[in-house]
């Protein structure tokens, strides 16, 4: 009789195959299909049909935004987070029908998915902390006579009227210049910062600029 030691102890396929079982197999596939549709689309499964629809027709006007905006050097945009700036009441009362100021609901998506969901203009956006590096670097190889201007743009998502069809966005313009006169010496910095409301209105399925009217703006 053969002894135990002499047969062969099943491998580790063998055992991985026995745990995988069908159900476990499912999960794995629906999670993996998930996280598709994620980095595709911007999409979570479970978004109802309006989330889905406030997320199209936000992507609609991100792309009159972008239009508008063929000149912008690299990392322009903060791709990771909307501005956190509510639509002001007389604003709110006059396109959106709201007796006070509105903000936005959770959005669904980072600005790099919603202004840009197909990767055309991917150079546009980085993060705050990769702005502010760019920035100081170019800064610091400043020579004598030498100036260098950076412009940001940042968008809050937009707000809604009740009907779906009117929409406003904040959008806020920061335009920076630096300029070292000579050897040695400082730089001068000066800028404008100023924020428009960009107020959409949806006419069949279509999007368009109905109007623009500035929120705030100053110097420093």
């Amino acid at each position: 009789m053969a002894s135990d030691a002499g047969r062969s102890s099943p491998g580790a396929g063998a055992v991985l195959a026995a745990t995988l079982t069908p159900h476990f197999m499912q999960s794995l596939r629906t999670l993996i299909l998930s996280a598709a549709l994620i980095i595709l689309t911007g999409i979570v499964p479970g978004q109802t049909a309006g989330s889905r629809a406030r997320l199209a027709d936000a992507r609609a006007i991100a792309a009159l935004e972008l239009a508008g905006e063929k000149t912008l050097g690299p990392c322009r945009i903060d791709g990771e987070a909307w501005m956190d700036y509510a639509i002001p009441a007389d604003l709110a009362r006059k396109y959106l029908g709201r007796p006070k100021g509105a903000s936005a609901a959770p959005p669904p998506a980072s600005p790099r998915a919603v202004l840009d969901p197909r990767g055309t203009r991917p150079a546009l956006f980085c993060s705050k902390d990769e702005s502010r590096a760019r920035r100081d670097a170019a800064v610091a190889a400043l020579r004598p006579g030498d100036r260098t201007t950076r412009i940001g743009l940042a968008y809050t998502w937009p707000v809604f009227d009740a009907a779906g069809r009117t929409a406003i966005v904040i959008v806020e313009h920061d335009v920076g210049t630096w300029q070292r006169d000579a050897e040695g010496s400082s730089v001068r910095a000066s800028g404008e910062m100023f924020g428009v409301a960009r107020v959409y209105r949806k006419r069949s399925r279509h999007w368009r600029r109905v109007a623009t009217e500035e929120v705030y703006s100053g110097l420093y």
